[in-house]
């Protein structure tokens, strides 16, 4: 029987394991990897119920539905000035002594009136319009951002839920890791123990062990974390306990059959922010002639009622009917910097205009990219996690026969746990990529997941 000498490369690596052999030692006898602290059993949700639940909880989509009802408010309140704005005064005076000059009364002690006036405007009612209409304009634009924000927050559910099933699969990895370690450390404490290996081959496993234990400790506590964050996008407590339904086999959808330029065309016409700027170009227009019109004079008929009590030089009722004219004939200003700011601010619309449309474009083009990138990475990954579990299991038989050390295990292992690891992250950056690319063309957040099946 022959004992494989200690190298002198390898005295080092031994020096470091000391340090660690002690608490892998005490796993081998038994005891267990620290882990992250149980949660509550996790509730298993599609895809689509996770999207339901954010769109009906989520604060932001709550918060942009109040957006509309308090622009529908302010659209409520601008319709009244259409009408005539009734207004009543009244006054009350109580005096010490009744008022009588050289012998002829002039007041009561009691002197108390009511006066009820009438208001249409006439020439402001071009203003109220063109206001009126700015405030519908901002009902709409309210209106688009609740739908822009609903389908962000679809999306982010959907690359949460995807990132979420990406650590949980990476948690796999990392106990399939652990548990093949254990393996190659019982076999090297045998082959010690029979005097086949040296004790640097039980150190090298024994820290190769602990090493993927922490990557263990670390992969769980990325899924508690994704969960976590899963959880409040979609309106519930950090605590809450969500778990996806993993992909299939983990093999992604099917990539699109859309050319770049077709899904640049389904952009254009579905993305809800070109709308928005759309009606933000509307509303500076409609602001340039409201801040033109204020130029004008302002003419009101007025109509009121009077009614009289304890004063002899009053009617006890009384009415009458007129117009009213108001013209600020000047202002050092005020109204004309009105408009050249509702000009800039035209000019700065459409200016968004086409950052909007360009960025857009960007976002289709970004995704096809990521959808590409991601396609090959599959590929690749596939074929080298094929490399790694034959490499791995060839080192093995060359260790079982006293042809390799524990360092190629390891190392072999190693490969294969690193391929492994990168299949399941191109697997889910694929998904992510499309998802993304359907958000950039404009997908409404109901369809988002379901075309992710």
């Amino acid at each position: 029987m022959r004992v494989r000498p200690v190298r002198f490369r390898s005295f080092l690596k031994v020096v470091a394991a000391i340090t660690v052999s002690l608490s892998a030692s005490r796993h081998a006898s038994g005891q267990q990897a620290p882990a992250v602290p149980d949660s509550p059993s996790p509730a298993r949700m599609s895809l689509e119920d996770c999207v339901d639940v954010a769109l009906r909880r989520n604060v932001d989509v709550l918060t942009g539905a109040d957006d509309v009802t308090a622009a529908e408010a302010e659209r409520s309140a601008m319709r009244g000035q259409f009408l005539p704005k009734v207004h009543a005064d009244a006054s009350y005076q109580r005096w010490n002594e009744a008022y009588v000059f050289d012998g002829f009364p002039v007041h009561d002690v009691t002197v108390w009136n009511i006066t009820a006036t009438v208001t249409q405007p006439i020439t402001a009612l071009f203003a109220i319009y063109e206001a009126y209409k700015v405030r519908d304009l901002g009902v709409d634009i309210a209106a688009v951002r609740r739908e822009v924000t609903r389908r962000q927050t679809a999306l982010r559910v959907v690359e949460g839920y995807y990132r979420l099933l990406e650590a949980e699969r990476l948690g796999e990895v990392a106990v399939a890791s652990v548990d093949e370690l254990e393996a190659q450390l019982r076999q090297a404490n045998s082959f010690h123990t029979n005097g086949i290996v040296s004790r640097d081959d039980v150190l090298r496993a024994e820290l190769a062990l602990a090493n993927a234990k922490q990557r263990l400790i670390q992969a769980r506590a990325r899924v508690a974390l994704q969960r976590s964050q899963l959880a409040v996008l979609m309106g519930l407590p950090p605590d809450s306990a969500v778990e996806g339904q993993p992909l299939s086999d983990d093999r992604p959808p099917a990539r699109d059959s859309l050319s770049l330029e077709q899904a640049e065309q389904v952009a254009e016409s579905q993305r809800m922010e070109l709308r928005e700027v759309e009606k933000r170009i509307a509303m500076t227009d409609r602001d340039t002639r409201l801040a033109y019109l204020r130029l004008a004079p302002q003419v009101s008929v007025v109509g009121a009622y009077i009614h009289n009590e304890g004063s002899l030089f009053s009617q006890i009722n009384a009415g009458y009917v007129g117009g009213v004219l108001s013209w600020d004939v000047w202002d050092w200003g005020t109204t004309t910097s009105g408009i050249s700011a509702a000009n800039v601010r035209a000019h700065q619309a459409l200016l968004a205009r086409s950052k909007v449309d360009d960025q857009i474009r960007l976002e289709v083009r970004q995704a096809f990219v990521d959808i590409g990138t991601a396609s090959e990475a599959i590929e690749v990954a596939r074929a080298a996690v094929t490399s790694a579990e034959e490499n791995f299991r060839l080192v093995k038989k060359r260790y079982e026969a006293n042809a390799a050390t524990s360092f190629d295990v390891v190392d072999a292992e190693g490969l294969l746990t690193q391929a492994r690891a990168q299949m399941q992250t191109a697997v889910y950056d694929f998904v992510i990529a499309r998802a993304a690319l359907h958000g950039a063309m404009g997908a409404a957040p109901e369809s988002l997941a379901r075309e992710q099946r």
